[in-house]
């Protein structure tokens, strides 16, 4: 069960990107080219896009939810740069006022709910000290979940910690309950009825295999919920 949530989650994930709005496929664009940009000014990141973007139902207003990922030599030795990181502020300022610049008069929030240093990645990875690490379990997680911007930029450190039995062995539970986590905080099933009501309402048909995996997905999700230990 605890691998299930997980792939039925991809599943569905996967099925909802084929309905991508003009909105959604115009901001993965603009956040492409404001990493490109930062690149040429020498700061090199990229993202997971989550939230409605994630599964492309889109609308002018819609927030966007990311993870930022950013190689910072300043604080290589920790896995995440902290609030005051010069780094950190400056990417995030630039990215913001390039995205919302490039799609106005749209006008949204860009919220960033986690970063990771690729730098503390890429250290760890190299001496071999990759279990028990929360941050590369929440970058392969992130990978999965996510809708990446810049994906070169991270995704061989993904694919060397695929690579390893006893790190999958470790974060397969791990990824369970932190996808769980995730969805009943970000109000998932309403969002849900939302991609549909924007499905519907632009004339089409929702198919009734993305309504069967949807209903197997959350009737899984509530188990998982039932299942978790009450104080």
């Amino acid at each position: 069960m605890a691998q299930n949530i997980v792939e039925r989650y991809l599943v569905l994930k996967n099925k909802y990107r084929n309905y991508d709005t003009k909105y959604a496929l115009k901001r993965m664009q603009a956040f492409r080219l404001a990493t490109q940009e930062l690149s040429r000014k020498g700061y090199e990141v990229a993202l997971e896009i989550l939230g409605s973007i994630n599964f492309g139902i889109v609308e002018p207003t819609s927030d966007v939810d990311c993870i930022l990922f950013i190689e910072c030599d300043l604080h290589k030795d920790h896995p995440n740069c902290p609030p005051h990181c010069a780094n950190l502020t400056f990417v995030k300022q630039e990215i913001s006022k390039f995205v919302l610049k490039r799609l106005q008069p749209e006008t949204f929030n860009i919220d960033y709910l986690d970063s990771i240093n690729l730098k503390y990645v890429e250290e760890r990875i190299r001496v071999e000290q990759v279990l028990g690490d929360e941050a590369l379990y929440c970058l392969l997680f992130y990978r999965n979940i996510g809708r990446p911007v810049n994906r070169p930029l991270f995704i061989h450190y993904c694919d060397e910690l695929e690579e390893n039995p006893d790190f999958l062995q470790e974060i397969i539970p791990w990824a369970s309950e932190a996808l769980i986590g995730y969805l009943h905080t970000n109000q998932h099933i309403l969002s849900f009825n939302k991609y549909n009501e924007r499905i519907l309402s632009k004339g089409l048909h929702l198919p009734e295999g993305l309504q069967q995996e949807l209903n197997e997905y959350l009737n899984a999700n509530q188990s998982n919920q039932n299942d978790q230990p009450h104080n």
